[in-house]
This record gives C-alpha cells, sequence and structure tokens, in this order.
C-alpha cells in the first residue's frame, strides 16, 4: 500500500473523519485541511517530512509506520502489539534495514 492508502487505512480503522486526523495534524502552528487530507490519501501531493510526523502521531502511530507495506496486515499487528519493547525497537529496526535496503 502506498503512503496515502496506509494513512486511510488507520484514519478509517480508527473511526476518524479526515476532518479530524486534520484537526489532529499540526505543522508549524496551523491544521491542514480536511481537503489536503484526502489529497494525501488519494496519492495528490506527497507531504513534506515534518507533516508526515505530524500525521503519524495523530494516527499513534510511528512515520515508519506509514511508510511500510505492513499497515493492514492484522496478523503482524497482532503479534507486534503482545511484543515487549525492546522486542518492537527490533522489528523497528529490521524494517528500516530492509526499506534502506530496498532502495
Amino acid at each position: 500500500m502506498s503512503f496515502g492508502e496506509n494513512v486511510r487505512w488507520l484514519r478509517t480503522t480508527r473511526g476518524m473523519t479526515q476532518a479530524q486526523l486534520a484537526a489532529l495534524t499540526r505543522v508549524n502552528h496551523h491544521h491542514p485541511t480536511a481537503s489536503y487530507i484526502s489529497r494525501v490519501e488519494h496519492g495528490e501531493i506527497d507531504p513534506r517530512l515534518k507533516t508526515v510526523i505530524s500525521i503519524a502521531r495523530a494516527l499513534k502511530v510511528r512515520p515508519w509506520q506509514l511508510v511500510a507495506d505492513i499497515t493492514e496486515n492484522t496478523t503482524f499487528w497482532d503479534g507486534y502489539m503482545s511484543l515487549s519493547g525492546a522486542s518492537k525497537r527490533e522489528v523497528q529496526r529490521l524494517i528500516e534495514w530492509q526499506l534502506r535496503r530496498s532502495k
């Protein structure tokens, strides 16, 4: 899934509207509009890094989780959520390594 598809999937699984996500996303003391979130979700624009980080915070995920192609794999997330903090960090390091390697 693309970045925008991951944002949409996470937003909808949390029962949030685009307007609610926009209200929780803050970049340089401004909130993007629901229209902006829609354009991100549809891949019409690529947000800046600060915006990606803010969207990730609003969705309560790490920024790398928005770009990794594992977001809708519920088996992965069920297992991941049961891990200890140290084990989660190890999984994060492995995913980041794989993302760098695949470039």
